[in-house]
């Protein structure tokens, strides 16, 4: 992910936009590794992840992508194989390629419109009965 971009998604509720975030990433990706950035703790089932805790998400392909990251860091021959999660107060971001491949930017666009949805892009108001 050299030169990578940034998508930047307005959100009203930043916690629940990761989660459906990285739920998505599980449904692209069958066996996906999801670790938190700042610790480096590995969830092994989607279930194990407190959403509120959590700011930064690293969502690997699978086994082996992780593990050349982890020997080659941000090299070329990996293109399309992260999808990196940041939540902070009204807003996701998901860093992904420069140049993503056409299933990373039709995942994008897909969570983009996910996103835009009224739970997630603004206050939810109850109607007076």
């Amino acid at each position: 992910m050299i030169c990578g971009s940034d998508v930047i998604i307005p959100v009203a509720r930043d916690a629940e936009a990761m989660d459906l975030a990285v739920r998505a990433v599980v449904r692209l990706w069958r066996d996906v590794v999801i670790e938190d950035a700042n610790t480096g703790e590995v969830f092994r089932r989607y279930a194990d992840i407190d959403f509120a805790r959590r700011r930064e998400i690293l969502c690997f392909r699978d086994p082996a992508s992780a593990k050349l990251w982890d020997q080659l860091g941000a090299d070329p021959s990996l293109d399309g194989t992260l999808i990196h999660l940041l939540r902070s107060e009204g807003e996701l971001t998901v860093a992904i390629d420069a140049n993503p491949p056409p299933q990373i930017e039709a995942f994008v666009s897909s969570l983009r419109r996910s996103l835009a949805q009224e739970l997630f892009a603004g206050t939810v108001t109850r109607e007076a009965a």
